[in-house]
């Protein structure tokens, strides 16, 4: 059996970087993957692009020629990747998967290409070449391939020479190495004056099955024009295409690529296809009427006994109907895992005690070794008892069963405090196009709320959002207003990508809004210090260096580590000493924290482990809390610092133990 090749190191990624700066790609670092395929950055495991996305938070912007430069760029102790931007008139097609293929037959269609600088990827090849001069330069993507131009809308990067691929595979050049070719002429004919295509609609559309491997655009295409014709509005069959056509494709599609094949399958259909059928012909059927109940005079109302609000997750999520939004990857369904171990076994979240009782959580996005994963990281060494907390990993939609399975459980466990459905999208069935898209989201929800009524349990449906510039939080829940409108609360997740800390955003009828700071790592959220909400990834480097040190750290030695200049982490350093992050010790700096070993820095803020000493998560926790100097615990270091004396049996907290006090 031949060994496995060796991972190039460092300087094979400087040279191959050098190389391509010589000929005017602008270069600059990327982060790479652990050998099992988990990427460095901050995200880890809920990265969505492993090994391919910029280190520097000002992404291409920080593409350079310069030697000197790169070098310190690809020289840290992370092993980066790294990335390229190809200079003005240079693009470079993204080949892979059946791209292969269509090459082929597209180089018998229009006469071969001339050799020309390609590297191979871990599914294909990137192919570069020269736009000729003598032709206008094409918009978009060029026969079905993603295209990288180094300006314009199109800007884009690829992964360089000796980086390493998520799955272990090798970018490397093909040889022998080439100079970059200009595209032949016929080529550029046929990319500037595309065939139209053809739009076919049958008489009913059936999704393809999940890992389809045929044209995307093509899928797209045919999704976008049967929606049309069965009268439903472009914000609807865009949402179709994001979060139900989408997911099924074997080789998937950045949300803005989607979006560009979107418009381009939208752009011209009402003329190429005329009105949709039965539109205005076809009268929409008048919906049943429910009985009313009678009402209750006011003064017998003023007069029950009702009892009070039951809160799952105190001042978060009560009973009743929650949406909690977030977009895509940002860690929403692992909040919803925490929250439905806690409720089972009556722990704690984000500081609050959770009410114990039976879950069902419907996580059908899932499957079995994601969800043990994900409720292993919010056990966190704790024990499951048996009976309290189901998960399914299927589900009928609304109006079709679910319902009367949701009852059925409901009926079955009378102790029951949530029921969890991931996601609304997953149990909401396709729009018959004759009602808009307010009174569809209002009937998805009312169908399920009618369940919830009566009884102190909470539905908490999750939902997408998208980014918006808004102020108001609900406008960026994916929908109409029909959505948060039903919702008895709504509870919103804004995290920026790859950065750890963020906020949870909570309002509704019966609870008062809120802003949570929270950080997210390892699958699991925590509270946090409102100030590191807001905090910049690059500080949140400098956090984690400091976090991994098993000494005080200069700024100079931090800067090292992240590739990063002294004077700049030298600020970065001092913002979170004013923040009450990080503290100064002999020796550089360190987390804050409260020294127990050094009479020296008795009032010295100093690493150990008593943040982490107040969870009931068994003996563990609370023999570090001893060895760490505790006899009482803090519960909230960050606020109570004043508050932390010494005594004769260990270090104390008189804001969280007042009847401590002498």
């Amino acid at each position: 059996m031949p060994l496995p090749k060796p991972r190039p190191t460092i300087e094979d990624r400087i040279r191959a970087a050098l190389w391509f700066a010589e000929r005017g790609f602008g270069v600059f670092s990327v982060w790479s993957t652990d050998p099992d395929g988990t990427c460095r950055c901050k995200a880890r495991g809920a990265c969505e692009q492993p090994g391919k996305h910029p280190v520097p938070t000002n992404g291409l912007k920080a593409a350079t020629t310069d030697a000197h430069r790169i070098t310190a760029m690809l020289n840290t102790m992370a092993e980066p990747n790294w990335g390229m931007v190809p200079p003005e008139g240079v693009f470079i097609l993204d080949v892979d998967g059946e791209g292969v293929a269509r090459l082929a037959e597209l180089e018998a269609q229009h006469g071969p290409l001339p050799p020309t600088l390609r590297t191979n990827t871990a599914n294909g090849q990137h192919v570069f070449l020269r736009w000729p001069a003598d032709y206008p330069r094409p918009i978009g993507q060029m026969f079905g391939y993603v295209t990288r131009w180094g300006s314009g809308s199109a800007v884009g990067y690829v992964i360089g020479p000796r980086s390493v691929h998520a799955t272990g595979a090798v970018y490397a050049p093909v040889e022998p190495l080439c100079e970059i070719a200009e595209l032949p002429a016929a080529w550029a004919q046929a990319t500037i004056a595309p065939a139209e295509p053809i739009i076919e609609v049958h008489g009913s559309y059936q999704l393809p099955a999940p890992g389809f491997t045929g044209s995307r655009y093509g899928e797209i295409l045919r999704y976008v024009a049967s929606r049309y014709m069965r009268g439903i509005p472009k914000n609807e069959v865009w949402a179709g295409v994001l979060h139900v056509l989408a997911p099924l494709f074997a080789e998937g599609l950045t949300e803005p690529e989607l979006r560009n094949r979107f418009e381009r399958a939208w752009k011209g259909t009402p003329e190429k296809l005329g009105p949709p059928v039965g539109s205005g012909a076809t009268a929409a059927p008048v919906a049943p009427q429910r009985a009313l109940r009678p009402g209750v005079d006011a003064a017998d109302l003023l007069a029950r006994d009702l009892p009070p609000l039951r809160w799952i997750v105190p001042e978060v999520i009560p009973e009743g109907t929650t949406v909690l939004a977030a977009p895509p990857k940002v860690g929403k369904s692992c909040l919803v895992y925490q929250v439905a171990v806690e409720a089972a076994i009556g722990g704690d979240l984000l500081g609050r005690r959770v009410k114990p009782g039976a879950v069902l959580y419907l996580a059908l996005e899932d499957g079995e070794r994601r969800g043990q994963d994900r409720l292993r990281a919010a056990l966190g060494g704790r024990t499951m008892p048996r009976g309290r907390l189901e998960v399914r990993w299927d589900a009928r939609n609304i109006g079709a069963g679910l319902e009367d399975d949701i009852g059925t459980w409901l009926d079955a466990h009378p102790d029951a405090v949530m029921v969890a459905i991931d996601t609304l999208g997953k149990v909401r069935g396709q729009s018959d196009g004759r009602r808009n898209a307010y009174e569809v989201d209002v009937q998805a929800l009312s169908k399920l709320q009618d369940l919830f009524r009566n009884r102190p349990t909470a539905l908490v449906i999750v939902h997408h959002a998208r980014k918006d510039a808004s102020d108001d939080f609900l406008a960026s829940v994916s929908g109409t207003y029909g959505i948060t409108g039903s919702a008895d609360t709504v509870v919103v997740i804004r995290r920026k990508r790859l950065e750890s800390f963020g906020t949870v955003l909570v309002t509704g009828r019966d609870v008062a809004d809120a802003e949570i700071a929270v950080r997210f790592e390892s699958m699991l959220w925590q509270a946090a210090p409102g100030v590191l909400s807001r905090m910049t990834f690059e500080r949140s480097e400098v956090l984690r260096v400091l976090e991994e040190a098993d000494k005080p750290l200069f700024p100079k030695a931090i800067g090292d580590l992240i590739g990063m200049e002294r004077t700049a982490t030298q600020h970065m350093v001092d913002r979170l000493v004013e923040a009450g992050a990080v503290a100064r010790v002999t020796g550089g700096y360190v987390i804050a924290r409260v020294v127990l070993d050094d009479e020296k820095h008795l009032n010295v803020p100093h690493h150990s482990s008593h943040s982490q000493s107040d969870r009931s998560d068994g003996g563990d926790t609370r023999a570090r809390a001893r060895e760490a100097g505790w006899s009482r615990p803090c519960r909230d270091y960050a606020r109570h610092q004043d508050h932390h004396r010494r005594t004769p049996s260990g270090w104390t907290c008189d804001a969280c133990h007042p009847e401590g006090i002498a």
